[in-house]
């Protein structure tokens, strides 16, 4: 299992978080429907490293991919509950 590490500084000593400001932080990709029954508002989380400072945000992969009609939500909670 790959443990992560800091793309600056290599270093292993991550501390996971959010990004905050006076409302949540959230992804919004370019060229999405408006008329979905879901937002197109993607939730960040992050890691800070330990050692240098680099913060490295992700983003909710299968969400991305529910409002681009890339999979179904049929798809997704099937990947889910695999092993």
């Amino acid at each position: 299992m790959n443990t992560p590490c800091c793309l600056s500084c290599g270093n292993a000593d991550l501390v996971s978080g959010t990004m905050q400001s006076t409302g949540t932080i959230n992804f919004r990709p370019y060229d999405v429907k408006f008329m979905t029954f879901r937002t197109a508002d993607i939730a960040v989380s992050a890691r800070m490293c330990g050692k240098c400072g680099c913060i490295t945000l992700n983003g909710n992969l299968e969400k991305l991919k529910l409002i681009q009609g890339t999979d179904s939500p049929e798809a997704v909670t099937a990947s889910r509950s695999a092993p």
